[in-house]
């Protein structure tokens, strides 16, 4: 909760999305303005998020980041967006589906992941919708293996 009362006050205590540059984050430099327009809803505000994460976390990701660009080319460009922070993010309904993967109520439908209430994170919301995705090739294969 102080985590998030700490971004709620960077992101302007509007509901808005503190922002930041990853350059201007690994420099310890304020973004005053971001180079392209985050979707996040009400607003994206570009802050300086080292305030919000203990000081040892922020200096752990500035550290990281930049080791992580050596594995995977272009994590690390300057223009990337960081936003602040996700939390609580399990969805606290679930959408009932049937042995076949489809909603208990509304044919058709596949409800999947976080947002269906059949996941907890990133991994097994990938994995719920490998799930959905076998039972809706299963529903719509060729009857006969050679058409």
């Amino acid at each position: 909760r102080m985590i998030e009362r700490k971004a709620f006050e960077v992101g302007g205590s509007g509901y808005g999305v503190p922002v930041q540059r990853v350059a201007d984050f690994i420099e310890g430099n304020t973004s005053d303005q971001v180079g392209i327009t985050p979707t996040v809803q009400p607003a994206a505000v570009p802050s300086d998020l080292s305030g919000i994460l203990p000081m040892d976390v922020t200096e752990a990701i500035r550290k990281a980041i930049p080791l992580m660009d050596h594995q995977i080319k272009g994590y690390a460009m300057g223009d990337a967006i960081l936003s602040a922070v996700e939390s609580r993010t399990s969805s606290p309904i679930r959408i009932l589906r049937d042995a076949d993967g489809q909603s208990a109520n509304i044919k058709g439908l596949y409800p999947a992941g976080e947002g269906a209430g059949y996941a907890g994170g990133i991994i097994s919301a990938a994995v719920d919708g490998v799930r959905a995705a076998q039972h809706i090739i299963e529903r719509y294969k060729p009857q006969y293996a050679g058409e």
